[in-house]
């Protein structure tokens, strides 16, 4: 039986990897609310436009094509957990996003067994491992909640040190990846790391990075 699809148009029509169309059209079917669902289909061609410019941006950065970078990720076509696609994105931002930042050698980490970091990247002779994570599409960003979150990622952040040999390493918190444009500094991002930073129990030497809509902060500073 054929698992049925909707009719995408401009998704259809758009320069998307295969396997990320496919991805689409089966995720406009199902009865599960998927976090990027409202942009999608408040406007199709908007959406598969901005996410079409941030893997094929990524996939330039890591040196490889647009189906690859995603696939590096974990992401797959007929994996249909929710959040897997925002999870996938945020991953590709954090990559443009370092490579803003001045870090080189970006590489995506493989998924595996055991609790490890999403990116791997050096700067000023350090080796530096990224631990993502994507928040719900619509959460607010209040200092709180960003703790909590920074707090929980940190043991993979500090398996990564310990165990895979990476000098340092930072939490990145994505809100809506598709909403990307270009990234600058923000005050308000910035304060709300360095708030959410100081809420979470030993964070070491760990940095927190916000992203939000091409907005980004960091605490403490690279």
């Amino acid at each position: 039986m054929t698992r049925r699809r909707a009719v995408l148009p401009a998704v259809a029509a758009s320069g998307l990897p295969p396997a990320l169309k496919f991805y689409l059209a089966s995720a406009a079917c199902r009865g599960r609310r998927f976090s990027f669902g409202p942009a999608l289909k408040k406007d199709q061609a908007a959406f598969a436009a901005a996410v079409e410019r941030l893997v094929s941006d990524a996939a330039g950065a890591l040196g490889c094509s647009g189906e690859e970078a995603l696939f590096r990720t974990g992401f797959g076509a007929n994996d249909m957990a929710p959040h897997r696609l925002e999870a996938a994105l945020a991953e590709l931002l954090a990559v443009l996003f370092l490579r803003a930042a001045g870090f080189s050698g970006i590489s995506l980490i493989a998924p595996g067994p055991g609790r490890t970091a999403d990116i791997a990247a050096a700067k000023d002779g350090l080796k530096w491992a990224a631990e993502v994570r994507c928040l719900t599409a619509g959460a607010a960003f209040g200092a709180e909640l960003l703790g909590g979150k920074f707090e929980r990622k940190l043991p993979q952040a500090r398996n990564a040190i310990k165990k895979y040999g990476f000098d340092r390493a930072a939490v990145v918190l994505v809100r809506e990846p598709w909403n990307f444009k270009a990234f600058a500094p923000d005050q308000r991002l910035e304060l709300l790391a360095r708030e959410a930073y100081a809420l979470a129990e030993r964070p070491g030497s760990a940095r927190l990075c916000l992203l939000d809509a091409g907005g980004a902060g960091v605490y403490p500073a690279w």
